[in-house]
Order: C-alpha cells, then sequence, then structure tokens
C-alpha cells in the first residue's frame, strides 16, 4: 500500500468536521491526525482551539533530525503503541518536547494508526494544562479509540 504524507486525496476534509465537533464538546486544545514519514510527523487535519499551531501539511523533526528532541507521535510510532503524557513539564523525558517547548502543549494522548501491519501515523490530542481524558460518558480517550477505529477502516478501504 502507498499513502503520501497526506493519505489520499480528500482525506483531510473527510475527518476535518469529526474532530472539530470532537474538540468542541471535549473542550481539548488540539486534536491532529499526523502521518508519519522517515525523518518527520505531518500534520493531516487539525482541529481545536489551538488548530492554528499544526497547519496541514506541516512537519515536526523527528529525533532522527541532529539536535531535535522525540515527539510525542513519533514515540506513539516507534512503540505502535498509545501514550498519555499528563505532564510533560515534569516528566524529564518529555520536557524538551517540541509541542510543549513551542507551544505550552504538555499534556498528550495518542493512538497509532496501524493498517496492513504498518504505523502510518497518529491520531492524538493535545491540552496546555491538566485534562481528564476518562470524564464523560464516551470519555475522550473512547471517543479518539473509536475515531481512530474508523480512520483504519476508512484507510484500509482505500489502499
Amino acid at each position: 500500500m502507498s499513502f503520501g504524507k497526506h493519505y489520499y486525496e480528500g482525506f483531510r476534509q473527510k475527518w476535518h468536521d469529526a474532530l472539530a465537533s470532537l474538540a468542541d464538546s471535549s473542550g481539548i486544545q488540539s486534536l491532529l491526525i499526523m502521518r508519519s514519514m522517515p525523518t518527520h510527523m505531518v500534520a493531516v487535519v487539525s482541529a481545536g482551539p489551538k488548530a492554528d499551531t499544526y497547519h496541514p501539511g506541516d512537519e515536526g523533526p523527528k529525533s532522527v533530525n541532529p539536535g531535535c528532541h522525540k515527539l510525542y507521535c513519533e514515540q506513539v510510532v516507534n512503540t505502535r503503541s498509545p501514550l498519555h503524557v499528563p505532564d510533560a513539564g515534569v516528566d524529564p523525558e518529555w520536557r524538551g518536547n517540541e509541542d510543549l517547548v513551542k507551544f505550552g502543549l504538555g499534556v498528550y494522548l495518542g493512538y497509532p494508526i496501524e493498517i496492513g501491519g504498518e504505523v502510518l501515523g497518529t491520531i492524538c490530542a493535545m491540552h496546555n494544562e491538566q485534562f481528564d481524558f476518562d470524564a464523560g460518558s464516551p470519555s475522550l480517550r473512547e471517543q479518539l479509540e473509536d475515531l481512530r477505529a474508523a480512520i483504519q477502516e476508512d484507510l484500509s478501504r482505500a489502499a
């Protein structure tokens, strides 16, 4: 399967409204769908009050680039596992993360987007202060997991 850095033509338009609605209802600062490339993570869909922080096509350098700290989403892709960082500002592993240092987004929850055994990117939420991802019914955590499943199904059909 071969997807470009924006997955497929029309992907952003298809998923933007779902992310925007979830950002509005949850109050989270930033919801993103990211694409993993060899040296960068690329923003594909961005929603929430901090949507202007990451425009579609914006790239964040991975730690394979000299002088760059590991990105939250990079960790999700590398480990093929969800990642929850409750407060990067007090976590030695994440204190130098670009999202915290440049944008003040030190709370993170992300999931890998995987099809056919390959991790293509992530769906993630970031916030500027403590955030309860398990509050509400369904919780933001559950809604992100459901969106991830729907996105994976969509990408599988497009492959």
